[in-house]
């Protein structure tokens, strides 16, 4: 049985989640999620459980906290 990777590139990631690099780029920013790069590799990686995390906020939004509202006064 093939051993399951821990880390996915950031391309990976955009295509299992089903979106483009700037969107992925995106969610990385906002929820503060750690890349990771290893010696004589050049791609960059997120773990699985960031992926996970990603998609759930994608479909739930209101799991990533509150955000500011330019209406708040």
């Amino acid at each position: 049985m093939p051993e399951e990777k821990e880390y996915m590139t950031l391309d990976e990631a955009a295509q299992s989640l089903g979106l483009k690099r700037p969107s992925l780029y995106y969610y990385l920013n906002a929820l503060k999620i750690e890349r990771h790069r290893f010696k004589l590799n050049r791609h960059t990686y997120i773990t699985k459980a960031d992926v996970e995390r990603i998609r759930e906020v994608k479909e739930k939004p209101w799991l990533a906290g509150e955000g500011t509202s330019k209406d708040a006064a």
